[in-house]
């Protein structure tokens, strides 16, 4: 008997550490525009900023992500600062990032690469800001998520002592079976995480399967917005399957 109760204490413990390392350590999202069909990137963009306009007024250094060569995420982003026209608002400042295609959307300030020039950028940000104006920095998305511990974002935390807020554009799978292939991979296992972007993987697929038994209309793009942190927001936007 004594063999026996070891034996399940051991089996309880594993089980337990199992649970932890797979669930408890991924942190819990908050949903603030729910999962909705629109005919364009804009009319998503604009629907951020109704929902979050208080927060927005608040935050005077913000990081857009997008994902690389999509121009649907820049074009929601455009719809969001067509919206946020309201003076002590709007964005004074634009940096986008050089590598980024369609930057040429927006009247941008200043073109940065924030990861390798991050001291020419935080020396821009500061003097804006000593002249009472806003910045906005457009970014690839595991730049600017704050799930990632080493990127750009938390650097700018931690290192620069900079108030940032996020938002991050992604796309996300819409099946089971897209997950296996789905950029970046869920997975948080040590040795196994090897870009670094295992968390943002994993916080897409959790939101994402919330849809999965949603009927998606053509040629329209799906979305939905949800809080990852404390100044962190995440948006899940795809252009339907069939869609031209």
């Amino acid at each position: 008997m004594k063999y026996v109760y070891w034996a399940c204490a051991t089996a309880v413990i594993a089980l337990g550490i199992y649970f932890a390392m797979n669930f408890s350590i991924q942190p819990q999202s908050i949903p603030k525009i729910k999962f909705s069909q629109v005919t364009t990137p804009e009319e998503l963009g604009k629907g951020v900023y109704e929902r979050l306009r208080l927060e927005i007024k608040e935050a005077p250094i913000v990081l857009f992500g997008v994902t690389p060569n999509h121009i649907e995420d820049m074009e929601l982003l455009r719809g969001f600062f067509e919206a946020n026209q309201e003076q002590g608002s709007k964005y004074d400042v634009i940096v986008v990032e050089p590598m980024l295609p369609y930057v040429e959307l927006f009247n941008s300030s200043m073109r940065v690469d924030i990861k390798n020039e991050m001291d020419r950028f935080v020396d821009g940000v500061n003097k804006a800001r000593e002249q009472g104006l806003r910045v906005a920095a457009i970014v690839p998305n595991i730049y600017s998520s704050q799930l990632l511990k080493k990127n750009p974002a938390n650097r700018l935390k931690e290192e620069y002592k900079l108030d940032v807020v996020s938002f991050s554009v992604t796309k996300f799978p819409v099946t089971r079976q897209q997950e296996e292939a789905f950029q970046p991979k869920c997975a948080v296992e040590e040795g196994k995480d090897l870009a670094g972007t295992g968390a943002l993987g994993c916080m897409i697929q959790n939101i994402a399967r919330k849809t999965y038994r949603k009927k998606f209309e053509d040629n329209k793009y799906s979305g939905m917005m949800e809080q990852t942190g404390a100044k962190d927001y995440i948006i899940l936007f795809n252009r339907n399957a069939g869609s031209r």
